[in-house]
């Protein structure tokens, strides 16, 4: 089945006339580009995207044929006969490829704090880029995420879901919470729903790629950058071809001087209300090793200076002036970093942002050049092992302590002590040093999230560590396993009473909300 503007014997009162575009309208449900509280779907916002009938220049383009059966059984039952197809259309500039309804999920309702789903933004965009029909089903807010998901899925009768997973857990000991348990019931509704492929990617298949997709149920998944790889797995699907259950997202990567669509597949509102922020991305991968980061040693990329600045700029437009970085360390590359701050700079954006941190490299003009961009807080990423191997000393923290309130730029620091076989009077030095450099809050993380494949996972299932306890035994390392030879006490006594240090988990607040 095939979208097509056809010839009519009845004066033109075709689906692919003019007239019969307004009686399609009248028939067929219009796809506004507004968003809808539906209060029924349990309260989640649901974005459309486009009438079908019309394209975007106002011409005739497509005709609907043969819908199915609004009732989900019939649905099903038609999605299996006829491989997925009652749902597509075909793109003639595309070499006939049919085009599919492809519904992406945001499953987070972790709002602590609320964050705006940078990904499902971007790949929508490079979804609808290719002219695919595009929902988005935010649960972030829904009273009842399943009920939620549910009914929009049958109202809209997706071929293909996308799950965007942000995270396996909180990665904190205290308060833990456990996300994949909710998103693999949430892929189980779509299942009984609507019959359509389910595929999944996000950061949290950086913990193990197929682990993560074992865990949750899902027929494919993306790991590493989804923005050419969720459309390059639907071109399997398009042609009827099977796609890897794994696609590396890497060897996709994205392009550079792409600028996506912002706030127009997400209503912001609900997050801003709660204190939320939105995000943006400059780069992807990491060039760092630590032993306990599941994003050590991946591919870097650099996006264009000029296509974040036009970004900003179009947030900036949307009421967005406070912005959080969601890089993983913004200055991985000191010159592109630097470059791209003076384009932010030139453009006087208007804006006040927050963003993560080595300890190097670092220079004073890289700083100004922050402060000079509204860069209102950095938060440096810590660890004793880093420390001590010789990544960097404790001279560069210093200077980047020093460099930053020079400029004005409030400074956090997320300090991650406790590996197999430090002392105690390492840890003392560390904090010593840190009561007299005085940044504005450290974070303090003694318990160590471990991780199947990263350097302190594959020590750990090779020889358990002398000294500590392991806790947690799921052999996939999904489900949260934790070591730790300190307790809250030990940190506490190390800390001297000082209140500049907190004990990570004992409140649900981030580094960048205590110094807001």
């Amino acid at each position: 089945m095939s979208w097509r503007a056809s010839p009519s014997a009845d004066g033109g009162r075709s689906w692919g006339s003019r007239q019969g575009i307004e009686e399609a309208r009248s028939t067929w449900r219009t796809r506004t580009t507004r968003f809808s509280w539906r209060a029924g779907y349990g309260g989640c916002w649901r974005r459309r995207r486009r009438d079908p009938c019309v394209s975007r220049a106002g011409q005739v383009r497509a005709t609907p044929c043969a819908w199915p059966s609004s009732r989900p059984e019939a649905r099903i039952e038609a999605q299996r006969l006829h491989g997925h197809r009652y749902f597509s259309r075909v793109n003639p500039s595309l070499g006939g490829v049919r085009l599919l309804r492809v519904a992406l999920v945001n499953p987070n309702r972790y709002l602590e704090p609320p964050v705006i789903p940078l990904g499902i933004e971007y790949i929508a965009h490079y979804l609808d880029r290719e002219k695919h029909e595009v929902e988005v089903i935010d649960l972030a807010f829904a009273a009842d995420p399943a009920a939620a998901l549910g009914e929009a899925l049958e109202s809209f009768g997706p071929e293909v879901v996308g799950f965007s997973l942000r995270n396996v857990d909180s990665s904190l000991y205290h308060d833990n919470v456990f996300f994949l348990e909710e998103a693999a019931e949430l892929i189980s509704v779509c299942r009984r729903a609507c019959g359509a492929r389910v595929v999944a990617g996000g950061s949290a298949f950086l913990a193990g790629p197929r682990e993560v997709a074992e865990f949750t149920g899902c027929d494919f998944a993306v790991y590493g950058p989804g923005e050419r790889a969720f459309p390059a797995l639907l071109r399997y699907l398009e042609r009827g071809a099977a796609p890897p259950r794994l696609l590396d997202g890497w060897s996709y990567s994205f392009d550079r001087a792409e600028v996506p669509a912002r706030g127009h597949w997400i209503d912001y509102g609900p997050y801003m209300r709660k204190r939320g922020i939105a995000g943006f991305a400059t780069q992807t991968g990491c060039r760092a090793s630590c032993a306990f980061c599941v994003e050590a040693g991946l591919p870097w990329r650099s996006r264009e200076p000029r296509a974040v600045v036009e970004e900003l700029a179009g947030l900036r437009v949307k009421g967005c002036s406070e912005l959080h970085l969601c890089d993983c360390e913004f200055n991985q590359d000191l010159d592109t970093a630097k470059e791209l701050l003076k384009h932010m700079a030139g453009a006087e954006l208007g804006i006040s942002w927050s963003l993560y941190m080595k300890p190097l490299p670092h220079d004073e003009k890289l700083f100004h050049l922050l402060a000079e961009t509204g860069a209102a807080s950095v938060t440096l990423s810590v660890d004793s092992r880093s420390l001590y191997a010789g990544a960097y000393g404790l001279m560069d923290l210093q200077s980047a302590v020093v460099l930053a309130q020079r400029e004005g730029i409030r400074v956090a620091v997320d300090l991650l002590v406790g590996f197999p076989g430090e002392s105690r009077e390492e840890l003392r030095d560390i904090f010593d040093f840190f009561r007299a450099v005085r940044p504005e809050t450290v974070g303090v993380t003694a318990w160590l999230r471990v991780f199947k494949y990263t350097e302190l996972g594959v020590d750990m299932r090779s020889r358990s560590p002398a000294a500590g306890i392991i806790e947690g035994d799921d052999a996939d390392y999904v489900r949260p396993v934790y070591y730790s030879w300190l307790t809250v006490e030990d940190c506490r006594e190390l800390a001297c009473g000082d209140p500049l240090f907190r004990i990570e988990g004992l409140e649900r607040r981030s580094n960048y909300e205590r110094l807001s």
